[in-house]
């Protein structure tokens, strides 16, 4: 009669079963640690990479902005140069256009001064004075109204303005008067209109 040993061949078994546990794990140690490493370092080299491409886009956009801080001073610095030029010309045309009112034509003053005169009755002018725009008179009138209506034809004509009069009466019984007024042509009247008036004089 055979006897077999099922304890023993159980106890075997067992043994080389957990004999291959104990050795599968430290055979795949070394793997799982390789690919720990490979991950690491494949995520690194991507992460790299990323700060590269980040690092790329970014110079570029520093390029684009330096270009157009560059383009927008050069605009800057031409609008300033503009600027410039414009306050200048319109100093230039300010300086002309102060000229062009402080200049008075004497034969204007004179032209218009007869004018007035003429349309004034038993007044006469005995001096006759002009500096730039202002214009100094004094004369003799045979009566207080004739020499208001000078005053008045005065300024009537467009020309006299801050008419300043004063009179008195001499022993003879007329009236003398000294008048100081500014000569100042109307806006709408051309600088060829007064040459034009002045050439007729």
């Amino acid at each position: 009669m055979i006897k077999v040993n099922l304890v023993g061949e159980g106890r075997k078994k067992a043994t080389r079963a957990a004999a291959v546990v104990k050795v599968r794990p430290t055979n795949l140690t070394p793997v799982l640690l390789i690919l720990i490493v490979l991950g690491s370092a494949g995520g690194g080299y991507w992460w790299y990479l990323g700060l590269i491409n980040a690092s790329a886009a970014l110079d570029t956009k520093i390029s684009q902005a330096e270009a157009e801080k560059a383009r927008l001073e050069a605009v800057i610095k031409a609008d300033r140069i503009y600027e410039a030029r414009k306050k200048a010309l319109e100093a230039r045309v300010n300086i002309v256009e102060g000229l062009q009112k402080s200049q008075v034509s004497p034969v204007l003053v004179l032209d218009e001064l007869s004018n007035a005169v003429q349309r004034t009755n038993f007044v006469w002018l005995s001096t006759l004075e002009q500096k730039d725009a202002v214009v100094n008179m004094s004369g003799m009138g045979t009566s207080l109204g004739a020499i208001a209506d000078f005053y008045t034809n005065l300024g009537a004509t467009g020309y006299f303005k801050n008419i300043d009069i004063s009179n008195a009466q001499d022993s003879a019984g007329n009236y003398t008067f000294s008048l100081k007024c500014e000569f100042s042509p109307p806006r709408n009247s051309a600088p060829g209109a007064q040459t034009a008036a002045a050439g007729g004089n």
